[in-house]
């Protein structure tokens, strides 16, 4: 049980390095006039192949085989990205938030999703066999 918020604070620290990544790629993407959705679909890819790298090795120790993880991973971040980008277009076109403030309080929202199901559905036969259940 101890083990849990340590690897919490494990997949926060991920998500910090994935964002700074996302929001990089963004921003870069943004400032050369690709389209919303596109900037969007690119940075976030960028952004979840680190963390699915990251949180397997580093947050849920990760051994073996990691198709069937990598699949499930993507069709998680599938569906959060899906979140995200209609989050950040509401927030943009409806309540005229600054592009970036939206972009952030998208992201911030994801962090609950991408952990249950990282820890629940993606990751959790290696979390069990390190007897963090």
């Amino acid at each position: 049980m101890a083990k849990r918020p340590l690897e919490f604070m494990r997949f926060c620290l991920v998500g910090a390095v994935n964002t700074g990544v996302d929001l990089t790629v963004f921003t870069v993407l943004s400032n050369l006039g690709v389209l919303l959705l596109v900037a969007q679909c690119v940075s976030y890819t960028c952004g979840v192949l680190n963390s699915f790298l990251l949180n397997r090795t580093w947050t849920f120790r990760g051994r073996g085989q990691s198709r069937g993880q990598l699949i499930r991973f993507l069709a998680l971040n599938l569906g959060t990205l899906a979140t995200t980008y209609g989050l950040l277009v509401y927030f943009h076109n409806h309540l005229a938030w600054p592009l970036l403030v939206c972009k952030l309080v998208a992201t911030g929202a994801s962090l609950g999703i991408n952990y249950a199901g990282s820890r629940l559905w993606i990751f959790t036969s290696i979390s069990e066999s390190n007897g963090i259940v």
